[in-house]
Formats: structure tokens, C-alpha cells, sequence
């Protein structure tokens, strides 16, 4: 993917940031803010709180117009991705794939009568119509479901990037659509996001994954460093940390999701003013679970590398003064913004 001009700043003059959205947004990420359904919270807000923390915590700083479709849109992925990952045991995998196929069928139409699950298919079917979201992406997104039913390994970069372009950049595209930013370079940034956050969730659930006999790391990649499944199975059963090649395996990995945040981070810039800051803030707590990886010493087959509440606050912070500074058309001197965007170590 080139890296990307970045458009000139707008002349804008805006405030400080506003104290109360900031607490508003800490609030939201801590669990004891979470309310429940039922209690001034839709069901569809519910699960971005419970299982979205960080979109959740970006999210309250979309204009509030914009929410509510943003909320549907991830109850949808969400609903689907749960639905194939956090499948109930006593489902079978021939069952879920007759939802995804009913899903599929009912993109086709068009989004025409009831979804297999509604009321959601109803509000979704209102967001493609709003924002003419295409609906290939839906379908790519449930292919890439369908990939996910059976174990599956991955023999090159190239087959796990279309893996992460379907379940990620799609997302990624039709967020991009309902944000009103569907120039070639925008969308461009928006899957290439979507890829980057995907690949991140991949290397923080390396140890996750091997227990549910999946493998998303690539092969040919496993070979580079000496290094098989059996072997990443045996340092598992363990209970090992990680080994020197399998340092050096995740130092690779990790390098290359960082090139993918820095060349589309710098995509923000093409988005509405008023629609920046979360997807900057977004993709800063993804990216900042890469530097936690790499703190922990590339440990991430005995624990998960997640983001603190602190690291939130920063971020918060640097992605709003970054989002003003660009508003007030002040330029960076040395680093320029866009190695800033990039946070390169």
C-alpha cells in the first residue's frame, strides 16, 4: 500500500478540548460504567459495551447524529463474528453456515424482507439504503466467516491478507461509507486500518487460538524463523514463555502490522473534521496493543496483551491535541504529523 499525501489543514479555529466529552469517553471505558439494556441503553448499545471496549470508548466522540448508525453497523459484524467464534459447543458448523448462507441470500435481494436475525436486519437494511453502502462488502465479510467454521491455516502473507481483508477491511469500508468519506484514497486507508486491527487481534490471541486448534500465523513465515505448529503447541502445553525464534517470529509479525497503521493512519486526515477523532483515537488504542506485546517480551501464548485505562487517557489526549492542532492549521515541525500519526518507536 503507498503512503499517502496527506490533504492540507483546514484554517478552522476550535476550542480547547471539551473536559466533559473527555470524561464522558473515560467514563465509558471503565466495566462499572457499563449500562445495562433495558436501562436507557438499546441492546445494540449493550454489546458495543461489552464486547468493544475500545470502539465504545472512540465512539462517544462521533457526532451524535452519526452514532446510532455506527451502532447498528457493529452490531452486525459483531453479532455474525460471535456467532462463528463464540459458537455454542452443541452448534454445529453446518448449522452456522446455514445462517451465513441465509445472510447471503438475503444480501443478494437486495436487503428485500425479513433477515435471518431481525429486528437488526431491519435497521441494517435502512443503513445500506441511508449511506448506499455496497453490498459486496456484506458478502465478502460472510465469506470470510465461512473461512473461520473449520480450522484453517494460512500458507503465505498474501491468503492470511484476503482472510484479513473479508473479515476487517470490509468493516473498515463500510464504516468509511457512513463517515461520507468514499474517495479512492480514503477507502483505500479504511481497509488497510481494518487489516492492520485485524492483524493485531491475531498476534494477541496467538495462545488463544492454538487452544480452539487454529493457526492464523502464516506458514511460510513459521519456516523463516525454524519454527512449526507442533512446536508453538508444545511451548503451549508447557506453559512456556516464548522461545528466541518465536521472539523473532513475533517481532516480524508485529513490524509488519505496524507498517500497515502507518500508512493508513495518515487516512484520518481525508475524513470530515468532525469525524476524525474516533477512528485516530480507534486505531491508536489498537495500535498501542502492539507496543504492549512487544513489552511483554512477545509473550502472548500464556496471556493476552491489552491496553491499560492510562493508555486510554493518553491516547485520548494525543488524539485530541493532534485532531486541534491539525483543526487550527498548525503544522508539526520535526517530526511531521505524519511520523507522529505513524508513532514510530
Amino acid at each position: 500500500m503507498a503512503a499517502m499525501r496527506m490533504p492540507k489543514p483546514s484554517s478552522e479555529r476550535v476550542g480547547p478540548p471539551s473536559s466533559e466529552l473527555l470524561q464522558e469517553a473515560v467514563a465509558s471505558c471503565c466495566p462499572a460504567s457499563t449500562v445495562a439494556a433495558g436501562q436507557g441503553e438499546s441492546e445494540e448499545e449493550a454489546l458495543l459495551a461489552r464486547h468493544g471496549r475500545t470502539f465504545h470508548f472512540a465512539a462517544r466522540f462521533l457526532p451524535g447524529e452519526l452514532r446510532p448508525s455506527f451502532v447498528t453497523l457493529y452490531a452486525f459484524f459483531r453479532t455474525l463474528d460471535d456467532l462463528v467464534d463464540e459458537r455454542d459447543p452443541a452448534e454445529s458448523p453446518q448449522t452456522i453456515a446455514g445462517e451465513l448462507r441465509a445472510w447471503r441470500a438475503w444480501f443478494l435481494e437486495s436487503c428485500q424482507g425479513p433477515a435471518p436475525r431481525e429486528p437488526l436486519g431491519a435497521r441494517l437494511a435502512r443503513l445500506v439504503e441511508r449511506y448506499g453502502l455496497p453490498t459486496t462488502l456484506f458478502l465478502d465479510f460472510l465469506e470470510g466467516l465461512h473461512w473461520d467454521l473449520w480450522p484453517r491455516e494460512f500458507a503465505s502473507f498474501e491468503r492470511l491478507r484476503a482472510y484479513c481483508y473479508r473479515v476487517a477491511g470490509t468493516v473498515g469500508l463500510a464504516l468509511a461509507h457512513v463517515l461520507g468519506a468514499t474517495s479512492p484514497g480514503a477507502l483505500s486507508a479504511a481497509e488497510g486500518l481494518g487489516i492492520a486491527m485485524q492483524l493485531t487481534n491475531i498476534l494477541r490471541d496467538v495462545g488463544g487460538d492454538l487452544r480452539k486448534g487454529r493457526l492464523y500465523l502464516p506458514l511460510e513465515d513459521l519456516a523463516r524463523f525454524g519454527l512449526s505448529r507442533s512446536h508453538l503447541l508444545q511451548l503451549l502445553n508447557a506453559g512456556q514463555g516464548p522461545d528466541a525464534a518465536f521472539r523473532a517470529l513475533m517481532r516480524y509479525q508485529v513490524a509488519r502490522a505496524h507498517l500497515y497503521y502507518a500508512q493508513s493512519l495518515p487516512g484520518v486526515w481525508l475524513l470530515p473534521p468532525d469525524r476524525r477523532l474516533p477512528i485516530l483515537l480507534a486505531g491508536r488504542l489498537y495500535r498501542r496493543i502492539l507496543h504492549a506485546i512487544e513489552q511483554r517480551g512477545y509473550d502472548v501464548l500464556r496471556a493476552r496483551a491489552h491496553t491499560t485505562l492510562s493508555e486510554k487517557l493518553r491516547e485520548a489526549m494525543l488524539a485530541l491535541t493532534l485532531d486541534r492542532l491539525w483543526r487550527r492549521g498548525e503544522q508539526l515541525a520535526d517530526p511531521t504529523l505524519e511520523g507522529e500519526l505513524a508513532d514510530e518507536p
